[in-house]
């Protein structure tokens, strides 16, 4: 029986999936070159039986007397720092269309939203088979797609939270198999970071940072529920999506009503998250080896709080952000990122 371990023994791989749903499993021969390990801060990847069914015959007794297996589904969360290399293939498999362009190890992926209903089989959605050694025990999960991704800074690192559900789990057939094996670490680091806004409109000029900001977070969610049907199978058969809900929130230095009447009056702006590498006084994406851009065409305030919190403290304003469609040559927003990781998707996969 093996002992006690802790997570640094752990790893998890990712591939995308030749067929939505069809399990990819890296200690089966050739599979595990189909993949990445992906270095992550944790995973909470889990088999999630909302109603497990149980007996409640009248049998003269008060007590449940018998329990089922019921449906089932796949879900939780991967905290990863953001890394350029790895990126890509969550976003592909996400509620999105996504343009690969570039050639070698210069690749641009341009990410824009989709109106998608769901993952149905047969369709073109792409999927990711996650395979999580914990304690040298294996397990791999199918049909994963990210439902909700979450950017933000962690102590001026870059970071995101990928929420995921997916259809099913299996046994890893061979644990002793799979070698891990990490490309070099490339993280953005405090001085990757800038913030820019504008006016709202198609093409914003972005002339320059904006200095007032406290960190972010921007989060796409799509609200998608796992969906079951009645086959021989307690395994989801595919993903539902509903409204997709982009936003953000930050704190900003409170230098004038300005930003407060925006939030009164409902008035449209444009935002962009952007971060390269390298980094430094002077860095431009145009200039970066590796980078993320978060491009918000129209976007509205929500809330803005402001208030006298304590003697010694600064006056902040802390505010939320919905991000709106419906504006003609923009898609809500889009998201870019240069990386040397090349995916060789189709054309155009949504």
């Amino acid at each position: 029986m093996p002992g006690a371990d802790i997570a640094a023994s752990g790893s998890v791989w990712v591939a995308l999936e030749d067929t939505y749903g069809t399990v990819k499993d890296p200690s089966v021969a050739s599979n595990e070159a189909d993949g990445f390990y992906v270095p992550i801060i944790s995973e909470t990847l889990a088999y999630t039986e909302p109603d497990r069914y149980y007996s409640e015959q009248i049998r003269h007794e008060a007590i449940a007397s018998d329990v089922k297996p019921s449906y089932y589904h796949v879900e939780g969360d991967i905290v990863m720092e953001v890394d350029a290399q790895y990126l890509p293939i969550f976003m592909a498999a996400s509620r999105h269309t996504t343009l690969q362009t570039g050639s070698g190890s210069n690749q641009l992926y341009t990410i824009t939203p989709s109106k998608t209903g769901a993952t149905y089989p047969g369709g073109a959605a792409l999927g990711l088979s996650i395979a999580i050694i914990r304690n040298n025990v294996g397990f791999v999960y199918s049909g994963c797609v990210v439902n909700q991704a979450a950017f933000t800074l962690e102590n001026g690192i870059g970071r995101v939270t990928l929420s995921m559900l997916g259809l099913a789990e299996a046994n890893m057939a061979n644990v002793a198999v799979p070698v891990p094996l990490f490309a070099d670490p490339k993280l953005f680091g405090a001085d990757a970071h800038a913030i820019f806004v504008d006016a709202s409109s198609n093409a914003p000029a972005f002339a320059s940072p904006d200095a007032t900001f406290n960190g972010y977070t921007f989060t796409i969610n799509h609200n998608g529920e796992p969906q079951n049907r009645v086959i021989r199978e307690r395994s989801a058969s595919y993903i539902k999506y509903g409204i997709t809900e982009p936003s953000f929130d930050t704190e900003l230095d409170f230098l004038s009503r300005a930003e407060y009447d925006h939030y009164k009056a409902a008035d449209f702006k444009a935002y962009r998250f952007e971060s390269v590498i390298p980094g430094g006084a002077g860095s431009t994406w145009a200039a970066a080896t590796q980078a993320y851009r978060i491009t918000c065409y129209k976007a509205v305030y929500a809330t803005y709080e402001i208030g006298l919190s304590g003697m010694g403290d600064l006056v902040m304003a802390r505010t939320t952000g919905r991000v709106l469609g419906g504006l003609t040559g923009a898609e809500g927003y889009k998201i870019e990122i240069k990386s040397p990781m090349d995916l060789t998707l189709p054309p155009l996969t949504t």
